[in-house]
């Protein structure tokens, strides 16, 4: 019973999570598409209302992912504890080898989905954020030249060390071992 419920909780919790970015990425979306369609009118006014909504709705997306993802380790943990105790081993706990293909490129990774979400969520704070400060600070059409000329190449290597560290930074966390080996204790 108590296993049982902790899976259902676990799944309820990761079906949550997608649901709440269904939500927020509807409202950043709408905050992206406006944001255009206000910067061709030069409605400097407006772009920054945008920009702003924009910034809090990714903002608080980040937060929510984290919250998620705080939810679904915590579930996880109860499935770990009490999977010894209905299954007599570590059901959950232990990953199995998966098939490797020949081409490298194509093999399975453990990368984090929810990581990754939260990492893109990251992202898209930091782009609502340049775009407050660039809109904040409207620059002239000489100021623009030469700042575009920077952001050609800033915005390419900044682009490359984001996904530099996603590959890094977002995999999968290894399981507790600590519940698998009270499993095989007498």
């Amino acid at each position: 019973m108590r296993l049982e419920l902790a899976v259902e909780t676990r799944k309820l919790e990761i079906d949550l999570f997608w649901r709440r970015s269904f939500f927020f990425w509807g409202f950043i979306s709408a905050s992206f598409i406006a944001y255009a369609s206000l910067y061709k009118e030069k409605a400097i006014g407006l772009e920054l209302v945008i920009s702003s909504f924009g910034f809090i709705c990714s903002f608080a997306w980040s937060l929510v992912n984290r919250g998620s993802k705080y939810w679904q380790e915590n579930w996880e943990r109860k499935v770990e504890q009490v999977e010894c105790e209905v299954l007599g081993e570590p059901f959950f706990a232990e990953r199995e080898e998966v098939q490797k293909p020949e081409i490298m490129w194509l093999r399975a990774r453990q990368f984090s989905v929810s990581k990754l979400a939260i990492a893109l969520s990251d992202f898209t704070v930091v782009l609502w954020l340049a775009l407050m400060a660039w809109t904040a600070w409207s620059p002239t059409p000489v100021q623009v030249a030469s700042i575009s000329h920077c952001l050609k190449i800033a915005i390419p290597v900044a682009s490359i060390i984001f996904a530099l560290m996603l590959l890094c930074l977002g995999r999968t966390s290894p399981p507790s071992n600590s519940h698998a080996k009270k499993c095989h204790e007498p």
